[in-house]
């Protein structure tokens, strides 16, 4: 069974794209345009797979992903999405 998982809420006009494993937080990333939402789970899939993580699904991600497709809206990485909190 695969204990990695993606989940995305839309709050405040941002979609939040959380990357879990056994239900904790691995990674958020948010977009502002729904079409985002793919480039979002592809680069924190690639990212986990990359720098050790042991998952199916991050492995045939990586695989399969080709090239990087730029984003088409605004997008808000985990360093920018923790700045925010503080605020």
């Amino acid at each position: 069974m695969e204990k990695l998982r993606t989940k995305i809420t839309k709050i405040n006009k941002r979609y939040y794209v959380r990357l879990l494993e056994n239900d904790l937080l691995i990674n958020e990333m948010a977009c502002k345009l729904k079409i985002d939402v793919g480039f979002c789970c592809k680069y924190m899939l690639r990212w986990y797979d990359k720098l050790g993580g042991e998952s199916k699904m991050a492995s045939a991600s990586r695989a399969r992903q080709k090239t990087i497709l730029m984003p088409a809206g605004k997008v808000w990485y985990e360093r920018a999405l923790r700045e925010n909190r503080r605020i």
